[in-house]
């Protein structure tokens, strides 16, 4: 990490050290699409399943049928809930892409905001700049405070020296931001 890593953290700060992986990705990809109302219903597996079983059916009449356009949405049906399956991880991996170069972050969650330290980066962040918050098992998806709530921030819970940094961050976020 860069020079005067944690200077400036204060003593009520809860601090996060990690690197960022696939999977906390993808956790907090998934996660903030599910959070995005109506919209979300697209991310759940059981509606991608309702509708995958829905296409396999169009395609089974269709079969039978001799029906060149109603196979054509069979398929289409049958597909596009496996696209949307994976879609969170191809996202995901491009975000790790994007930010992998920053090595270890420590990120410190306090009363003044969030400070996010790298190897290439020290950013500083009222609360103002966030709307709400998402919470896993695996991370924090901090929200931006637009209505579409896109994700801002991931804090990522194994990050926490103890389960007990856990509970004071849910508590910091708590008194700070809406939970969705």
């Amino acid at each position: 990490m860069g020079e005067g890593q944690g200077a400036g953290v204060r003593e009520d700060a809860v601090v996060l050290e990690y690197e960022h992986r696939l999977a906390d990705m993808e956790d907090a990809v998934r996660l903030v699409s599910r959070k995005n109302g109506r919209v979300g219903l697209i991310h759940r597996p059981v509606f991608l399943a309702c509708v995958a079983l829905a296409g396999v059916a169009l395609l089974a009449v269709s079969v039978r049928a001799a029906d060149g356009t109603a196979m054509s949405f069979g398929v289409m049906f049958t597909v596009w809930p496996v696209l949307m399956y994976f879609a969170p991880r191809l996202a995901a991996a491009q975000l790790l892409k994007a930010n992998r170069h920053h090595g270890r972050i420590q990120v410190s969650v306090g009363p003044e905001g969030v400070r996010t330290v790298s190897a290439h980066a020290d950013l500083r962040m009222d609360w103002a700049n966030y709307g709400s918050y998402a919470e896993s098992k695996g991370v924090f998806a901090l929200r931006s405070p637009d209505k579409a709530g896109h994700c801002a921030i991931v804090l990522v819970k194994r990050g926490a020296r103890t389960p007990e940094d856990v509970d004071r961050l849910r508590a910091v976020l708590d008194g700070r931001l809406r939970r969705v």
